[in-house]
């Protein structure tokens, strides 16, 4: 159970795997589709009515609508501040132009996520020329994560099983626990990857 979960730490890893005709593409193809496509939506002013085919692309890909279109819109948190400032500087225009370009291209990397695992986004990207290190942080920052996800599922696991009530102070505490623990896992993770040679490639 724990190295599925530390495997499948975000939904997108399982969706990744799944069969469908956008699965099957070459993860080059769809990175660069995917880089055309928020190309587009920055500098096409009618880039709007590429909100029609996302649903297409995400039901051809066989993916959950819903769970998609919601995990494409934890971005507009971050972008709503900006938007707000926006409208109150007398552009309503330009606020909303802002939250519709960050929501849809949010969701064409999202799509992207969806149907191709990220140890070939990284692979593809290399091809293209990406920076190494770019490369190698991305890669550790979604295992760290991986980590920490399957840190905190032990750590609630083992809370829940004492009976412990929820509180702020146990949830302060749970958190600084977690990634006090999580931060020496990674540590050890690390050590045991440049023991073996990772990351010494070109």
């Amino acid at each position: 159970m724990a190295q599925r979960i530390g495997r499948s730490h975000f939904v997108f890893d399982e969706w990744s795997r799944l069969r469908s005709p956008l699965h099957r593409l070459p993860p080059p193809l769809k990175l660069l589709s995917t880089l055309a496509l928020l190309a587009l939506t920055a500098a096409w002013p009618g880039a709007w009515r590429l909100f029609a085919l996302a649903p297409v692309l995400i039901l051809l890909a066989r993916l959950p609508l819903p769970g998609l279109l919601w995990r494409a819109a934890l971005v507009l948190p971050f972008t709503l501040t900006f938007a707000l400032l926006t409208w109150w500087a007398g552009d309503p225009a330009h606020a909303l132009t802002l939250l519709w370009r960050s929501y849809l291209s949010a969701l064409w990397a999202a799509l992207l996520m969806a149907t191709t695992p990220l140890e070939d986004v990284l692979l593809a990207a290399r091809r293209f020329g990406a920076p190494r290190l770019l490369v190698e942080v991305i890669q550790f920052t979604w295992r760290y994560l991986g980590v920490v996800a399957e840190q905190a599922w032990r750590m609630r696991t083992a809370t829940l099983a004492r009976g412990a009530d929820r509180s702020f102070e146990i949830s302060a505490a749970s958190l600084a626990v977690l990634f006090s623990s999580s931060y020496a896992r990674a540590g050890r993770i690390h050590r045991a990857m440049a023991a073996r040679g990772a990351g010494g490639g070109a």
